[in-house]
């Protein structure tokens, strides 16, 4: 084991001597190198200068887009003061402690709840992310060794093709577990209700649930299932959330200002959480329908490249 992570040391070295990570690559390359992963995924390519599904428009978006306040979105520490500022305290899961080294999360252990998610500021896709259900039982000389590797990073959402994180500080965060509404707390992971959002309207709602081994559909804001199907997804039902009418309320306050944006809510027993910002959702469709019909309302800057 010890050589093992003796030779990752090594290899994370010499890609940071004499290959740049993606954050540094200049934007032609990241450009080629997003179209690449594309074509990868997806199986086809598209024009760059014009691109007409929801998919393709996402590539220009994490490319090109700039805001000054996307920092403060996808940080998920600096996140907590942002929604404060639109919405007022109490919006978050509540913070237990923030660190940039692991020996200063090593040097406050003791002071932590016996349970909390520890999980980085700038991940996402549910990676480097620990539900710890009690800090006495849990061996923390793996945990650390886990954790440290959080910071780097290589392996952090910093090192993709989504500008939003370039400007990010890796972090350690650990927050109040939410529980669902019934007590569930199925390590760490809600019932997970989105709100897409083009031009600060709310068009529908994506749910998404673990529990239900990777479920994913969509609804519109009156709460009738729409026939979109994702790609590797299971399609199933889900109840009428009951905090639906201030979810929506609330997406389209937090998207007014952004061609598209997807505001993430849980509800928890104690009520509803906002979850996160996304501004590149990763959701690959089943048909090409949806991804052009949504693609017709994610309208980019400049009406060439709508």
């Amino acid at each position: 084991m010890n050589i093992k992570r003796t030779l990752g040391k090594i290899k994370r070295r010499v890609i940071f001597l004499f290959i740049k990570p993606i954050y540094d690559w200049p934007l032609e390359k990241r450009a080629a190198g997003a179209m690449r992963d594309y074509a990868r995924q997806m199986g086809h390519s598209f024009d760059l200068s014009h691109p007409v599904l929801f998919t393709e428009k996402r590539v220009w978006y994490a490319l090109y887009y700039e805001h000054p306040d996307m920092t403060r979105m996808y940080d998920k520490y600096l996140f907590k003061a942002y929604i404060e500022e639109k919405l007022g305290p109490g919006w978050t899961a509540p913070l237990y402690g923030m660190w940039t080294s692991v020996k200063d999360l090593e040097r406050d252990w003791d002071t932590l709840p016996d349970s909390f998610m520890l999980k980085s500021n700038c991940s996402s896709l549910s990676k480097n992310m620990k539900c710890i259900l009690d800090k006495n039982s849990v061996n923390k000389r793996k945990l650390f060794r886990q954790v440290r590797q959080w910071l780097d990073p290589l392996n952090t959402g910093k090192n993709n093709f989504a500008r939003a994180y370039y400007d990010v500080t890796p972090r350690i965060i650990a927050e109040r577990i939410l529980k669902s509404r019934d007590g569930h707390i199925d390590g760490g992971y809600l019932e997970n209700y989105q709100v897409q959002c083009f031009g600060g309207v709310a068009d529908h709602i994506i749910c998404y649930s673990s529990i239900k081994k990777n479920c994913v559909s969509a609804y519109d804001p009156e709460w009738n299932k729409l026939p979109v199907k994702y790609k590797n997804l299971y399609n199933g039902d889900f109840e009428k959330p009951p905090h639906l009418a201030e979810m929506l309320e609330i997406a389209a306050k937090l998207s007014q200002g952004f061609p598209e944006i997807r505001v993430d809510f849980y509800e928890a027993e104690d009520g509803l959480y906002v979850g996160e910002l996304t501004l590149y959702s990763t959701f690959q469709y089943e048909s090409e329908e949806w991804d052009r019909k949504f693609g017709e309302k994610f309208i980019l800057p400049g009406t060439e490249r709508t």
